[in-house]
């Protein structure tokens, strides 16, 4: 089992390589180039989109920072909390088109970040993990935040390090996403008989145990391009040499 466990990791840390270019949060298909430069000019912004990133498409979460600050006209924290409140950020999100789902929730989640940031970060997220490169503590720091559950925590230190080249120490502690993709191809493949948090988390930790989070990508990929709820195609997954449940999937399916 250990070796195949092995396998399977090098098959995904290569597969990673390959789609992370189309399936970033900073890819041409999920942001346009002026968003994407927004969201690498400031690191506030990735906060933002951070807590943006609930009950919406990622791409109009990760978004939300850019048209934000172009309806506010600027994007300065210490301004925002002088001349903003809940109820004018509210005003701002729900206008049409509306940057979120949820304006209200979005405005009350936003506006408390913006206040920690400025009276604990000295007014940059960065200083998050600045001089704490401790993944285990940027996901506890990240937690603080309303908005922001230890699963929204785990993905966003996942985030800073796959996607912005933040460069954190015990990656071990961040743990593979316990999505939808993820946990149907755990369950088909025959990783986990149950459909919950622990056993999935732990049979990732199994498989990649020095970073359990950077499977994350291939298996969701996998499972949204391959391995779907109805009609999966096992023949073109480039996990199929690893899917123990195949050919009973393939009689049941």
């Amino acid at each position: 089992m250990e070796k195949y466990y092995e396998e399977l990791n090098a098959k995904c840390q290569d597969v990673a390589k390959e789609v992370i270019g189309d399936n970033s949060i900073l890819s041409d298909n999920m942001l346009k180039a002026e968003e994407r430069e927004f969201l690498l000019s400031d690191w506030n912004a990735f906060l933002i989109g951070l807590i943006a990133d609930q009950s919406v498409k990622a791409e109009m979460a990760w978004r939300l920072p850019y048209y934000l600050s172009k309806r506010l006209g600027y994007f300065d924290f210490n301004k925002i909390i002088k001349e903003q409140n809940v109820e004018s950020l509210e005003a701002i999100i729900k206008e049409k088109p509306a940057l979120h789902r949820y304006p209200r929730k979005m405005a009350e989640y936003i506006f408390f970040a913006i206040k920690t940031i400025v009276e604990k970060y000295d007014s940059k997220v960065e200083n998050i993990w600045k001089n704490d490169l401790n993944a285990e503590h940027v996901v506890a720091k990240l937690e603080e935040f309303k908005g922001i559950s230890h699963k929204k925590a785990a993905l966003g230190t996942l985030l800073l390090v796959r996607d912005f080249g933040v460069t954190l120490n015990n990656l071990s502690c961040i743990d593979i996403a316990y999505d939808v993709h993820v946990r149907r191809i755990f369950l088909r493949m025959g990783l986990t008989d149950k459909d919950n948090i622990k056993d999935v988390t732990t049979k990732a930790r199994n498989i990649c145990n020095e970073f359990p989070g950077s499977l994350t990508l291939p298996f969701w990929v996998a499972g949204r391009e391959y391995c779907r709820p109805t009609n999966p195609n096992c023949e073109e997954c480039y996990l199929n040499q690893f899917c123990m449940k195949r050919t009973e999937l393939g009689k049941d399916l």
